[in-house]
């Protein structure tokens, strides 16, 4: 996570996140994304073990690419600087 500390990397990465992910396509993109992640419920749900812990890392990744999108690139780096520590 070192380089979200650096803001340059941080505002390229969220003008590609936005190209990437801010389009029509992309925007089905993530909704695809969110229902397979389990970020939202969906019917592939299973209680065996392996499943959940999948479930949390993905629910993980996906909370990170909404972060990205959602703030400042200072409010990243902040936030990144304190995950070091």
């Amino acid at each position: 996570m070192n380089k979200l500390t650096d803001i340059k990397y941080v505002k390229e990465l969220q003008g590609n996140l936005r190209v990437t992910l801010e389009t029509p396509p992309g925007i089905e993109v993530m909704k695809f994304l969110e229902i397979i992640s389990g970020w939202t419920p969906n019917v592939f749900d299973s209680n065996d073990t392996n499943s959940i812990i999948a479930r949390d890392a993905n629910r993980k990744l996906i909370g990170t690419i909404k972060t990205l999108l959602e703030l400042s690139p200072d409010q990243i780096v902040a936030l990144a600087k304190t995950q070091e520590e």
